[in-house]
């Protein structure tokens, strides 16, 4: 069952994240090393078959300097979480890579949180990799999900990663 976004949460929702947008982006072109200030991929977007209504998240995946190096993040929102268990176990894994190698790797369970909550933020990123050379870097990563009683164990949703710098 899918349920409406009403227009005044989906734009106090646009408007949170357009927020923290220039916030980061504020932050980083003042610590930002030569060349792109930062690289993401388009935004993703998955329904997932959940109790009561479907569970729909939206991300971005970016590369982004920080004062001393870089960080891959995975950033984005859920809406029609919450009101029942939706997840056994949902985890995000981000990747910064340099020419598709593994530089550095975190993962974060937000199982509890979006079981919980109606609507909420993600954020999961990698510590920074202390380097001036941006050359070959960008973010991956994948998200690893198992539905509430669906009986079939744990999916993995492949996300597309950014372009390199």
């Amino acid at each position: 069952m899918k349920k409406t976004v009403t227009a005044l949460s989906r734009g106090t929702l646009v408007m949170a994240l357009a927020a923290g947008g220039i916030l980061i982006a504020g932050n980083s072109t003042a610590q930002a090393a030569p060349g792109p200030i930062r690289a993401c991929s388009a935004h993703q977007v998955k329904e997932f078959p959940t109790s009561g209504y479907n569970t729909d998240v939206n991300i971005t995946l970016c590369v982004a300097p920080r004062t001393d190096g870089w960080i891959a993040s995975v950033d984005g929102y859920w809406t029609d979480g919450g009101g029942v268990r939706k997840f056994d176990n949902f985890d995000i894994q981000v990747r910064l890579e340099r020419n598709d190698a593994d530089v550095k790797v975190s993962l974060c369970d937000i199982t509890a949180e979006i079981n919980r909550a109606d609507s909420g933020t993600i954020q999961c990123q990698t510590k920074i990799h202390k380097t001036e050379n941006q050359k070959g870097l960008s973010a991956d990563g994948k998200i690893l999900y198992d539905l509430d009683a669906d009986g079939k164990g744990g999916y993995t949703w492949a996300l597309t990663g950014s372009p390199r710098l």
